[in-house]
């Protein structure tokens, strides 16, 4: 099964349009399989100067990474494309894959406890006492709070589906 490869090029001069690049590319190497080309775009469709180029075989990214890529009698390095991942978390609840305007629950959530209050009114938050800290997505007295995403293995389980998903551009 073909991987669609991510990978990314730098400070491209704006000027080139995605075709003119791509058959640039395309004439440089051997390439086993199709490529794809994008110039990243601002909000308003302003051309960025990173362009993504997007492998199927893992042998053509390699190349690409290796050797780099001209064009216009210029060099760019080849990396790979690694993308911004975040999880929605809500400030109301602590809770995942929801904003605070669409939260379930009707009182705040303490991050550190689990008790309907805000965080500045818990007596365990202040005590410092982290071997007290329930966090309420693991429902646990696991000694961290929802906003310690280092050790919230609910959090890192969400983190790492995410991840899965954005891995090929799925």
């Amino acid at each position: 099964m073909n991987k669609n490869i991510r990978c990314i090029m730098k400070d491209v001069d704006l000027e080139l349009t995605d075709e003119d690049m791509k058959s640039a590319i395309e004439e440089q190497y051997d390439w086993s399989d199709e490529i794809t080309v994008r110039r990243f775009v601002d909000k308003l469709k302003n051309k960025r100067p990173t362009v993504m180029i997007t492998f199927k075989c893992e042998e053509d990214r390699d190349i690409a990474m290796e050797k780099g890529i001209f064009l216009e009698n210029s060099h760019y390095e080849v990396v790979i494309f690694k993308p911004k991942i975040s999880v929605t978390q809500c400030f109301n609840c602590h809770g995942f894959d929801h904003t605070k305007i669409w939260c379930p629950k009707k009182g705040k959530v303490c991050p550190v406890c689990s008790q309907t209050h805000e965080l500045s009114e818990c007596l365990i938050a202040t005590a410092g006492d982290t071997s007290q800290y329930k966090c309420p997505n693991c429902k646990e007295n696991r000694c961290h709070s929802a906003l310690d995403h280092d050790n919230c293995p609910k959090y890192q389980e969400k983190f790492a589906y995410i991840q899965q998903l954005t891995q090929y551009g799925l």
